[in-house]
């Protein structure tokens, strides 16, 4: 039901649209099922007109029933065909309209939901519901539900119109029903464990196959291509286990399936022939209709069956994914108080008060942190993996809220301002720096879409990455392309930091700005760092102590909680924990 009501926000405004598909559908499905009949009494007519050909030698009166018949097939025929064509076109507009509002949604959802969802899920993942599972939802919808609705309703026309006609001969057509059903069931099942299967081994061949590629080095270093080609052939063959199984069962459902239909159609012909030749009450002739109405309907009555059932899994996988981007609709949003204030400028301090905070409930990561950062002043946060650097960070950006305790600019709890206010004043420069498809240009201004050329050249110039820039061919028209490679990880941190400049924040946070590069683009970035923080409230998460050993304030964490603060001449007076990473990381230095 929870999928149905999914599938249903969307449709609901067609509901007129789904209104003509349904009548569309029963149309086609009473011309479907009226063709057969007109059939048997052509058949019944072409034998009467024999009898009387025979016996009078008058055909008139019948030649004109016949007649009649066959333009009945006709106009059964032409209005199955246009009837069929109407529902298809508007069940495939509705459904495109349906899935890109699916889409639209999806990514208006996405600027809207809180850090955690994206830190649990890892980018692909994500991305696969944008993608393949909107896909799957799409196809589906298009040809499985189509199929489902069309089929489900011509076997109910069906057995209405058998028992109509006749009832021992539709109770002979449905009797092998039973049988043939837990056929089904069984080869169903038994192609679905196996296709599920195969997709797991795929699944399990592709991490193989990209540790593989990613770790080629250490495979030929180590000298083990003959063990990894070894391990890929047996996870190959596992594969092609899974495949042939579920490839087996399913392509064994439409023979069994046709092989019971001939079997239930040779019943109604003999067994009903026998039944309705050897009845003085029923003519000839309109015994054989009959008999021809219903082997025509033998013949169709597993074919709703057979489509229903290989229209089933693509179903299934539209449900798969429907609940899936539904997780990512149910998933919480980011708090924004209605008609909060603005955040404009940073007049005294950022504090942060007795803050508490975990990832997951019962592991804490913060315990009781308290720091106070002057307007204008540089607070480093240093301390070993995991001892919460990163989470103050978090937390100041309100990427999350904290459990308890509180964040405050000016005196004010940040959970008070307008959101897009706040961040619009607080810059973060990340470990790992993002370049987006676009020029240079267009990547420097990320933050300011209308900065003019000076002000990007300007920011350029502070952060040492201008004259790199200028010796390109375009310049800063060069397009941003990942596998072009024109820029080294220092480069591209350069670039973020000079994107984060010409926001020009309140509060700056760099997380680890220097870690994954050389000593020379280093030296270059810690210049770049030192023009961006100049007079500005920054927060500095260091890795290499020497970046930060002109910081105001140092402050040390560790297992969560804060253990040392002060400046790095005090810190080392005091020959604490500062002092030991200090003295350790310069003795390897």
């Amino acid at each position: 039901m929870r999928t149905i009501a999914f599938f249903w926000q969307y449709f609901k405004r067609y509901k007129l649209s789904f209104v003509i598909v349904l009548l569309m559908m029963v149309t086609a499905t009473v011309f479907q099922v009226l063709f057969p009949v007109y059939v048997g009494q052509a058949v019944q007519h072409l034998v009467e007109l024999g009898r009387a050909f025979a016996e009078k030698g008058e055909t008139d009166q019948i030649l004109s029933i016949f007649g009649s018949v066959m333009g009945s097939v006709l106009v059964s025929f032409v209005c199955l065909s246009v009837s069929s064509l109407i529902y298809m076109v508007l069940m495939t507009r509705v459904i495109a309209h349906s899935t890109n509002e699916m889409r639209k949604g999806l990514f208006g959802k996405l600027s809207k939901m809180t850090v955690a969802f994206f830190d649990r899920h890892q980018d692909g993942d994500i991305l696969s519901r944008f993608t393949s599972d909107l896909d799957n939802i799409l196809q589906a919808l298009n040809e499985s539900m189509i199929q489902v609705m069309s089929n489900a309703l011509l076997y109910l026309g069906l057995v209405i119109i058998m028992f109509v006609q006749n009832a021992r001969l539709a109770w002979i057509t449905v009797a092998s029903t039973p049988v043939a059903f837990l056929l089904l069931v069984v080869i169903v099942r038994l192609a679905r464990k196996y296709t599920n299967l195969q997709q797991k081994e795929v699944g399990r061949l592709n991490a193989y196959m990209d540790e593989t590629i990613s770790g080629q080095k250490a495979v030929i270093v180590q000298g083990m291509q003959e063990e990894v080609i070894k391990g890929f052939i047996e996870q190959n063959d596992r594969v092609r286990s899974a495949t042939f199984k579920g490839r087996t069962f399913s392509g064994l459902l439409f023979p069994i399936m046709n092989g019971m239909n001939l079997i239930n159609t040779a019943i109604v012909i003999f067994v009903g022939s026998a039944v309705l030749l050897s009845d003085p009450n029923v003519e000839t002739a309109v015994a054989v209709g009959l008999i021809t109405t219903f082997t025509q309907f033998s013949q169709q009555y597993y074919q709703p069956i057979i489509q229903i059932a290989a229209s089933w899994g693509s179903l299934q996988l539209a449900f798969t994914g429907a609940d899936r981007i539904q997780e990512m609709f149910d998933a919480p949003e980011e708090v924004r108080p209605e008609n909060a204030p603005a955040f404009t400028e940073l007049t005294d301090s950022v504090e942060i008060k007795h803050v508490n905070f975990s990832y997951i409930e019962g592991k804490p990561i913060l315990k009781d942190v308290s720091i106070s950062a002057p307007k204008g002043k540089m607070t480093a946060v240093v301390g070993p993996t995991g001892s919460g650097k990163t989470t103050i960070m978090n937390l100041l950006n309100r990427f999350y809220d904290v459990d308890s305790g509180s964040i405050e600019f000016d005196g004010r709890d940040i959970r008070d301002y307008d959101l897009d206010s706040l961040r619009s004043h607080v810059g973060i420069v990340l470990q790992e720096s993002v370049l987006f498809s676009g020029t240079i240009r267009d990547n420097i201004r990320f933050g300011v879409p209308d900065a003019s050329q000076e002000m990007v050249e300007t920011a350029a110039r502070a952060t040492h990455i201008h004259d790199y820039i200028e010796s390109l061919p375009d310049k800063y028209d060069t397009l941003v392309d990942d596998d072009q490679n024109i820029f080294s990880t220092g480069q591209k941190q350069l670039i973020s930091i000079a994107r984060t400049l010409l926001t020009d924040p309140q509060v700056l946070i760099l997380d680890e700005a220097t870690s994954n590069v050389d000593t020379v683009t280093e030296s270059k970035i810690q210049q770049a760092m030192e023009a961006i923080v100049a007079g500005r409230t920054s927060f500095v998460i260091a890795h290499r102590l020497k970046t930060i050993l002109n910081a105001d304030q140092i402050i040390v964490l560790k297992d969560g909680e804060v253990i040392e603060q002060g400046d790095h001449h005090q810190l080392l007076k005091l020959g604490g924990f500062y002092s030991e990473l200090y003295h350790n990381q310069f003795v390897f230095e």
